[in-house]
């Protein structure tokens, strides 16, 4: 039966930062989901080829780092399921962007995006959060990660600061501090004062925004942007979004939060050490 190797590796399709992808170009061109993708608004639509059980992998992006920090950005989570899909219906798949690096001598980073699979256009299958953005830290810390829970992370030297929870975006400090916080599944990441250089928190999935990473550099997929002058690090997005960072000296923003509705799950909080997401699609039977 063809369908038996039926394996569809979805990407950031070559596009980095805020917004997401604007077309699938010849990516896909000679794969197996070649001709069943389109996009919009960033978000890839896939119709399913074949009635059957599917194992679907998503693995959230890493968060942006400085130059200086001895780690790299918050490790994006990797999260595997077993779902029944219908020939002809529609997936809505995000793939997060890995957070970014400050401009310049700008010692933080933003928050990666969080990596979605949905059903039709707001019925949640499977998510992997993205990981915080990370400002001077010399250690790895498990808050900066994304979490296989629901429920975001809050950073490192943030102790008055949480993630979202039940799907939402995270905290972020007082209006005039603090990195943005990740955007979640059914919301935006808080704000900081952008006129006073601060972060923006990533859009949240069903928001107008469609999980666009937060200013400054969030990564597509609700990652918080970075504050720019006092260099706090962003949150990073997920089914619920992570805590903006709250200090500048050391720091990171919390990770964003998963979700998996699926059989067989194998879930893992700190696999995506640097880089962006992806969702692994493979037919069983």
């Amino acid at each position: 039966v063809f369908y038996e190797g039926f394996t569809a590796v979805f990407t950031n399709l070559g596009n980095s930062g805020e917004k997401g992808p604007d077309s699938v170009g010849r990516h896909y061109t000679g794969r197996d989901h070649d001709g069943q993708v389109t996009v919009s608004n960033g978000i890839q639509l896939w119709t399913v080829p074949h009635t059957g059980e599917y194992r679907i992998e998503t693995i959230g992006a890493s968060g942006g780092y400085s130059e200086d920090s001895v780690i790299n950005g918050g490790r994006g989570a990797r999260m595997i399921g077993n779902f029944m899909l219908t020939k002809g219906e529609n997936i809505s798949i995000l793939v997060g962007q890995r957070g970014q690096k400050a401009y310049s001598n700008k010692k933080t980073g933003s928050g990666g995006g969080g990596t979605f699979v949905v059903r039709g256009e707001n019925k949640p299958l499977i998510m992997a959060g993205g990981g915080g953005g990370v400002a001077n830290m010399t250690e790895q810390y498990s808050g900066c990660d994304a979490s296989i829970n629901t429920t975001g992370n809050a950073g490192y030297n943030s102790p008055f600061l949480s993630g979202g929870m039940n799907g939402y975006g995270g905290q972020t400090d007082e209006p005039n501090s603090g990195g943005g916080g990740g955007g979640g599944f059914y919301s935006d990441g808080e704000n900081t004062d952008i006129s006073k250089g601060g972060g923006k928190g990533g859009k949240g999935f069903l928001a107008k925004g469609k999980g666009e990473g937060g200013a400054y550099r969030g990564g597509f997929g609700g990652g918080g942007g970075y504050r720019l002058d006092s260099e706090l690090p962003g949150g990073g997005g997920g089914y619920s979004g992570g805590s903006g960072g709250g200090n500048k000296n050391i720091s990171c923003g919390g990770g964003g939060g998963s979700f998996n509705n699926g059989t067989n799950q194998q879930n893992e909080c700190c696999y995506n050490t640097a880089g962006h997401g992806r969702v692994i699609i493979t037919f069983l039977h």
